[in-house]
């Protein structure tokens, strides 16, 4: 009944279906960025954030803020520190990086010099949290920065057709990933992984650093164990400096803040100018049908069931039209992808189809028990009115 009332009056049905539209598109959108820019600010948790770095003595100025920038300096260490550093209990992980040369070439049709850095995929904690793609590094594998790959060729990464083979000391890279920007060096590096580069070492004079050794060291400890640990290297007489992070996390955070919090707002005054609304036209509404239920209620319908009759129209019209809403909401976000990660500048880490219709999903519910709840009241007052009162009222 409740249906063939919704299909009778299809204005009425419009109505209330597009103001559920268009709350559903809202939330939908402001909460997709609120869930990107948390996944965003997850990852850079531990991107270009290593709470510690470990560098041979003498080298720790020129760390600093360079965690992985690839700066053309040299400078080695025995990689048995790395065993040492990972043997303390307050450190969470540990992940190696090796300077390797500045090369001239060409990278996605750019050209430049280029500083080639190598790294262990399978213990970085650092790069692959903000990297485009989540794919498997392979020995032969190259991970560029935005620069170093072209600014706009990150936005267009997801395009399954487009490969690009790097030439590095003498041995052809594929390019498997890239970097977001990061307004640092790491811009402008190639990243290859560590087994392939100790086996170009000392081939064709193309490479050449002393064997098991390493440049840096970033290490993750555990939440506020930054300062023990750091004693604790020190103690181990390595013979290294030991240089705390570059504290890019708080920056991004504070970059992110206020982006947040404009969604956050635009979720709470949409949930309350939805209910509002709803309650407004409900009223309206409610008020043309006085006649309609004062009939209903004598032919011996009871209040429960001309109660529960008006909300179930609510509810079907509120879940019709915030499932459209949802649904456009997600087509246009999934569809302009690269033109809102090229105009906000932001690393956002999208969620994947099966998340965004779980949000999707979460919106509609939330849309149409707002609708449900907003209309409680309304359908209340009418319904305290005698049978014979609302029919009269009814025909004013």
């Amino acid at each position: 009944m409740a249906w063939r009332n919704l299909r009778r009056k299809m204005s009425r049905t419009v109505l209330l279906a597009g103001s559920a539209a268009i709350t559903a598109f809202i939330l939908f959108v402001s909460y997709f960025f609120v869930f990107s820019m948390e996944r965003s600010i997850a990852a850079s948790a531990s991107r270009l954030g290593a709470s510690l770095m470990v560098v041979p003595k003498g080298f720790g100025g020129q760390a600093g803020d360079m965690i992985i920038s690839g700066t053309p300096t040299k400078f080695y260490m025995p990689e048995s520190v790395l065993d040492k550093v990972r043997t303390i209990s307050e450190v969470e992980a540990a992940s190696p990086q090796l300077y390797l040369e500045t090369v001239s070439t060409v990278c996605c049709q750019t050209s430049g010099d280029f500083p080639v850095v190598a790294y262990d995929p399978k213990t970085d904690f650092t790069l692959k949290n903000w990297t485009a793609t989540e794919k498997q590094i392979g020995k032969y594998d190259l991970i560029a920065g935005a620069e170093a790959g072209g600014k706009n060729y990150i936005y267009h990464f997801d395009n399954e057709y487009m490969q690009e083979w790097v030439t590095l000391f003498g041995k052809d890279f594929m390019l498997k990933n890239m970097i977001f920007p990061t307004g640092m060096g790491t811009d402008k590096t190639l990243f290859i992984t560590l087994d392939a580069a100790r086996e170009l070492n000392h081939k064709k004079n193309k490479l050449d650093f002393p064997e098991n050794s390493i440049s840096i060291i970033l290490v993750k400890t555990k939440p506020g164990m930054e300062e023990f640990v750091s004693r604790q290297i020190d103690r181990m007489n390595l013979n290294v400096d030991v240089v705390k992070g570059s504290g890019l996390q708080e920056t991004v955070n504070k970059q992110v803040f206020p982006v947040k919090m404009m969604s956050y707002m635009m979720i709470g005054l949409v949930l309350i100018m939805s209910a509002l609304q709803v309650m407004t036209m409900f009223t309206a509404l409610i008020s043309e049908r006085q006649k309609e239920i004062g009939m209903l209620r004598a032919m011996g319908a009871s209040r429960a069931v001309t109660f529960r009759l008006l909300l179930m129209e609510a509810g079907f019209a509120s879940v019709i039209g915030a499932t459209f809403g949802s649904f456009a909401a997600a087509a246009a976000l999934y569809d302009n992808r690269i033109l809102i990660l090229q105009l906000l500048q932001l690393p956002m880490l999208f969620p994947d189809w099966s998340t965004g219709l779980l949000i999707g999903l979460g919106t509609t519910a939330i849309t149409t028990l707002i609708a449900i709840v907003a209309a409680f009241f309304p359908v209340r007052s009418t319904l305290k009115l005698q049978p014979y009162e609302a029919i009269r009222e009814g025909e004013y």
